[in-house]
């Protein structure tokens, strides 16, 4: 009984951390990348060219649906 020491106990470190900046990054460049896209479609349907901004929007669509398979 005298022989454990409870006072040691504590939850053990993430693997790697708790934030990794390589994954950070990556954050922010998908989050550029869909900014940039949603800004071309917004500038191509204000300048009347719905055909550009489908095209924009659905290879914007295309590469996210690749990022997240």
């Amino acid at each position: 009984m005298f022989g454990h020491d409870n006072a040691k106990l504590a939850p053990p470190r993430a693997a790697g951390g708790s934030i990794n900046g390589t994954r950070i990054l990556m954050a922010l460049l998908l989050l550029a990348i869909a900014l940039g896209a949603i800004t071309g479609v917004v500038v191509a349907l204000s300048s009347g060219q719905p055909t550009v901004a489908l095209i924009i929007g659905l290879v914007a669509a295309a590469f996210f649906a690749r990022v997240g398979c």
